[in-house]
């Protein structure tokens, strides 16, 4: 038996926040001789905290102030020297430096952290290639979401290379029946992501739609964040007022996907994308950009369409081509579908990291 703790700095939410959220439920219900705990550094009150509760998932709030709060060291210390756990499994920064300090003062406990991400603000600065080696070094095995998190990942810290591997995220994927030819969706366009930055690319698709405006009729962005308003204003901008709908965070994705007809991200970066394995569970046809972890899991021209980042006009094309081309769109969807299942289940995920954890214990 393994007791494991899980540390993430919230549930709002995000790619690493649903993976960790499908892997504590599935875990929950299949897993019986593995413990598997849950701490978060910030209050979430989101729909991952909820299903999270209701599935009865232990988890730990430790309710910090403001981000960079060195409270939140102490209490982990306590926290897992208490409950005595064999893993540590630790999600995104600052948790990254929080739990690296505290592994200091527990001992017999081995840390592992997901990089989640392919870029951050802090490698543009080269005095911080020592301060992330002195955190990393901490931790026995680094897990990339991604080949491309990796090798940046590498690049940035090659001492890390024989601790870092590689583990595809997984999904909660609900098998069912899926329909590839035409009917009536509600929307033609759909696009899930965070509006916290615009690496997620909603202003690249906003400036794309603007070209084919006369050839759909509702496009939906489903997400919130800071630049929510500075998006609706440049869609009114554009014109695309009547055409282009902000929803919000949404707790019902599987549902809009299903009344979806073509999926969209066209991000600036992106470590993996698990929204876009999402939409292939879905049978979605898909375009995304070519960067990142994303050609690692859209296959161009088979599985999906992928396109340069930033260039709004070949993003609108590649809309437009899809809108018109219904026979192309379902060949595109059936492909993502048994792509998903067979290599982005959370079977599989969970499979690879137990796999791991257990190499651990050795």
């Amino acid at each position: 038996m393994m007791k494991i703790l899980h540390i993430i700095n919230s549930l709002n939410i995000g790619g690493a926040e649903t993976l960790i959220t499908n892997y504590l439920i599935y875990a929950k219900n299949n897993i019986k001789t593995d413990i598997n705990d849950l701490c978060i550094l910030y209050d979430s009150d989101t729909f991952l905290y909820d299903r999270l509760f209701r599935n009865g998932i232990t988890i730990y709030n430790l309710r910090l102030k403001h981000k960079y709060d060195i409270g939140a060291i102490f209490k982990l210390i306590r926290l897992i020297n208490e409950e005595k756990y064999d893993i540590v499994h630790v999600h995104l920064f600052p948790a990254l430096y929080f739990c690296s300090i505290a592994s200091y003062f527990t001992k017999k406990i081995n840390y592992i952290f997901t990089e989640h991400s392919n870029y951050n603000s802090r490698r543009k600065y080269i005095i911080f290639k020592s301060i992330d080696y002195f955190f990393y070094r901490k931790y026995r095995k680094i897990i990339c979401v991604s080949d491309n998190v990796k090798n940046e990942l590498i690049k940035w810290l090659p001492s890390l290379n024989e601790r870092s591997v590689v583990i595809y995220n997984g999904i909660l994927e609900k098998r069912g029946e899926i329909s590839f030819i035409e009917k009536n969706f509600e929307y033609d366009i759909l696009f899930v992501g965070s509006l916290r930055s615009n690496v997620k690319g909603a202003d690249i698709l906003l400036m794309a739609l603007r070209h084919i405006m006369n050839k759909f009729d509702k496009a939906v962005i489903v997400g919130d964040g800071k630049l929510k308003n500075d998006l609706i204003n440049l869609r009114n901008k554009l014109g695309l007022k009547n055409k282009v709908e902000f929803l919000g965070f949404r707790e019902d994705i599987e549902t809009i996907l299903e009344k979806s007809k073509v999926f969209v991200l066209p991000s600036r970066w992106e470590g993996f994308g698990l929204v876009i394995v999402e939409a292939m569970s879905k049978g979605k046809p898909i375009i995304a950009s070519n960067v990142g972890g994303i050609p690692e899991i859209i296959k161009n021209g088979k599985t999906g369409i992928l396109v340069e980042p930033g260039n709004e006009l070949e993003l609108a094309n590649a809309i437009e081509k899809l809108l018109n081309n219904k026979k192309y769109a379902a060949y595109l969807g059936e492909n993502a579908y048994n792509d998903a299942i067979n290599r982005f289940s959370i079977e599989t995920y969970v499979k690879n990291l137990r796999k791991l954890y257990m190499s651990l214990k050795i």
